[in-house]
């Protein structure tokens, strides 16, 4: 357990409920509420419902609790960038970024190991069991809050290797729901927005490079768009004709640190399947 301190200024008299929510996402702000935190102006307690006044500072105290039963992992694991409040590392294909009962080995319980026993591990980007790539990890709760909403403040771009030739750039826009009968995804007029950008990186006539980037996160997102083109990713086992690695990476992210304003960048080396 890790004890954190928070402090801000007072820049417009509200009441201090109105004045966190200015400072915090509803999800952070909802935390703080069913932990019980510490919230002190100007080093007293004051009623959540009263004003505060300008330049005053508030104070929040309050616990970062990792309650995990998962044992940690101790295989090493690739850092592409890495401070005190964040980390960017690489997910191998096959490996779940959470574990689960019936899979209990993840890139979680590896995070486990490389970080103290005390930080509260927040994926702030997640990929499926099969693909592989850069992901963004906070290290508290705050630090999560600061880059959200996600879609937003944090850049990815994807590798894809498909099945016969795409040429030029484009974009799909179809709506995807969840299949009733299956944990696969489907387009469906009656299912949600989703619009994948592409643009072919090389190609021949049995396969292209794509490189890709989402304005929608839905699961599968990429995998269903392409399958619906009649090109699905070489090695998808759900929505093509899959083989042990599925050819699709997370090649590219970007963040604004909100502590440093400082614009960091990781990109991966590529996989194999990459090159021609």
């Amino acid at each position: 357990m890790r004890t954190n301190i928070l402090e801000f200024i007072v820049d417009s008299e509200l009441p201090l409920s109105e004045f966190l929510k200015t400072k915090l996402t509803k999800k952070f702000y909802r935390r703080l509420k069913y932990i019980n935190a510490i919230v002190l102006v100007d080093g007293q307690e004051q009623r959540w419902y009263l004003p505060v006044k300008v330049n005053s500072v508030v104070k929040i105290i309050y616990d970062d609790v990792e309650v995990s039963d998962w044992a940690p992992d101790y295989t090493p694991i690739k850092i592409y960038y890495e401070d005190s409040h964040y980390i960017v590392c690489y997910k191998e294909a096959n490996l779940l970024t959470i574990p689960t009962k019936g899979e209990p080995f993840s890139l979680y319980q590896r995070l486990l190991a490389h970080l103290s026993s005390d930080a509260h591990i927040s994926f702030l980007n997640r990929l499926d069991r099969e693909t592989q790539g850069l992901l963004l990890v906070a290290k508290d709760t705050y630090s999560s809050n600061l880059l959200q909403p996600i879609k937003q403040k944090i850049k990815r771009k994807y590798l894809a290797l498909v099945e016969g030739q795409i040429v030029g750039s484009g974009t799909i826009s179809k709506k995807i729901a969840r299949s009733e009968d299956s944990n696969r995804r489907i387009i469906s007029p009656n299912g949600k927005d989703a619009i994948t950008h592409y643009r072919s990186i090389w190609y021949n006539e049995e396969k292209s490079l794509l490189e890709l980037e989402l304005e929608t996160g839905r699961t599968h997102q990429i995998r269903v768009h392409l399958a619906s083109l009649g090109h699905p990713i070489i090695g998808d086992s759900l929505y093509g004709s899959g083989k042990e690695i599925m050819c699709l990476e997370s090649h590219y992210l970007s963040f604004i640190n909100p502590y440093t304003n400082e614009l960091i960048e990781c990109e991966s080396e590529g996989p194999i399947w990459k090159m021609k």
